[in-house]
């Protein structure tokens, strides 16, 4: 199988290190898996440097699916926008991801398949889709985060914060700021993995950044494979990670630091409450908790020796039996087989599926998330129809007419709509003749032919 992964951006995130990691367990199985970013960004000097990622544009990802064949894209359920449900007209499934975020749009008329990566999330999604929302928890490498070798050391321990600063609404660092001055002063030791470093905090959150600078020992970016020695590091101390989210999808970091048997404190918001469990090693607190209180909690936690050797077993026994990769890569390969062999699906089901989305919409909806992604798709079939790029355009075109079927009232835009389907045709003829001579490779045709049979169903 050929899979392709697919995110907007390419930034220090949850998102990028679980692409990463999860191309490495699909290949590990014998898949054939790369990735593509539309955007450049500070994730690209950490990603693998085996010529299997590509950027560019939403035509340069139609022509590497064109080209290279791939059966499946998976794709960032949040980056609608980009005009990914094209993809669908080149012979490729598209099998969508919520990370955290509900997305209004997508539905069985325009994705094949979808899932989420926490059970907060999918209920959500579920409740403004007729797609079926598959629940695939977040994995972690487990064999390159475990525990390690040294024992608990009588130095001062360390509390340790991973995320990006910058992230006002979700991070929340100004709490850690709040609290980290007690903490010095109690002897504890204050390490950030932070991926902009203080200057880019400063601009958001000056109080904050002015408050972590004089006493956080470390602040920086971290290369993901050091990661695993440095929650063992925190770990060693008799430290912990401490998390001021305010809501998560379901969080790689507080994942990978348990496994690495550095236990957790965290608020019980949605995603982290899905991962960090008392019964399991984890320490909930409330979000609204005061900055005194707080601190009191983390170092009375970090005294009870004892408690914390427990927090740390229990919470590396957790993470192996219920977040492993491996198990994450087998649902999504499950996931995968099923969206390339669905049952029939009537056009009646698509209307009704898109009347669902556009109820949800309404008007001002639909014209932001509807009509400005057709109108985006028609442009670009005009700008494929001049470079003679007839296929293409042919599925730009249709795309738009699935996703904003009014953007075709003007007559220039029907016009066009109808050339591209009628140039099309000799691509469908020598698709027919093709498949005729060659019934062996039935399951495996290039995707030109796989775009042409798209559009003539």
């Amino acid at each position: 199988m050929k899979i392709l992964l697919v995110n907007k951006e390419c930034t220090m995130g949850g998102v990028e290190t679980l692409m990463i990691a999860l191309a490495s367990a699909l290949k590990s199985h014998g898949h054939q898996c790369e990735i593509f970013f539309f955007n450049h960004g500070p994730m690209e000097q950490y990603l693998p440097a085996d010529g299997a990622v590509h950027f560019g544009d939403l035509t340069d990802c139609l022509k590497l699916i064109e080209s290279r064949g791939f059966d499946v894209v998976h794709a960032n359920s949040t980056d609608w926008h980009t005009g990914i449900a094209a993809v669908r007209g080149v012979g490729a499934k598209l099998v969508l991801t919520s990370h955290g975020r509900t997305a209004l749009t997508w539905t069985s008329a325009n994705c094949d398949a979808f899932t989420s990566c926490c059970k907060w999330q999918a209920r959500d999604q579920q409740a403004v889709t007729d797609v079926f929302i598959h629940e695939v928890l977040n994995g972690i490498n487990i064999d390159k985060f475990k525990p390690g070798d040294k024992a608990v050391s009588a130095s001062s321990p360390i509390v340790a914060w991973v995320g990006r600063g910058t992230d006002v609404e979700q991070k929340r660092i100004d709490k850690l700021a709040a609290i980290a001055p007690a903490l010095h002063n109690a002897g504890v030791r204050l390490q950030l993995v932070e991926s902009y470093g203080p200057q880019q905090v400063a601009e958001v959150l000056p109080d904050a950044a002015r408050a972590l600078l004089p006493i956080a020992e470390f602040w920086g970016a971290l290369p993901m494979e050091q990661m695993p020695d440095f929650f063992r590091q925190v770990a060693a101390s008799g430290g912990c990670v401490i998390s001021t989210s305010s809501f998560e999808g379901l969080p790689l970091t507080l994942l990978e630091a348990q496994a690495c048997g550095c236990p957790v404190i965290a608020p019980d918001v949605r995603g982290v409450n899905e991962c960090v469990a008392p019964e399991h090693g984890g320490l909930l607190y409330p979000f609204e908790m005061e900055p005194e209180q707080l601190t009191s909690l983390v170092i009375d936690t970090l005294r009870d020796t004892e408690r914390m050797q427990w927090r740390r077993e229990e919470s590396v026994r957790h993470m192996r039996e219920q977040f492993s990769m491996e198990r994450m890569a087998q649902d999504y390969l499950r996931i995968y087989h099923k969206a390339l062999h669905p049952p029939r699906k009537k056009h009646l089901g698509r209307l009704r599926s898109w009347i669902k989305s556009a109820s949800l919409l309404r008007w001002a909806g639909y014209v932001e998330h509807c009509w400005t992604v057709g109108h985006h798709l028609y442009q670009l079939s005009e700008r494929l129809a001049k470079q003679g790029e007839w296929g293409l355009a042919a599925v730009a075109a249709r795309t738009a007419l699935t996703i904003s079927p009014t953007l075709y009232a003007r007559p220039q835009r029907l016009l066009h709509l109808l050339k591209t389907q009628v140039r099309l045709r000799p691509l469908l003829k020598e698709c027919s003749e093709q498949r005729n001579s060659d019934a062996a490779e039935k399951n495996h045709l290039p995707v030109k032919r796989q775009c042409a049979a798209n559009l003539s169903d």
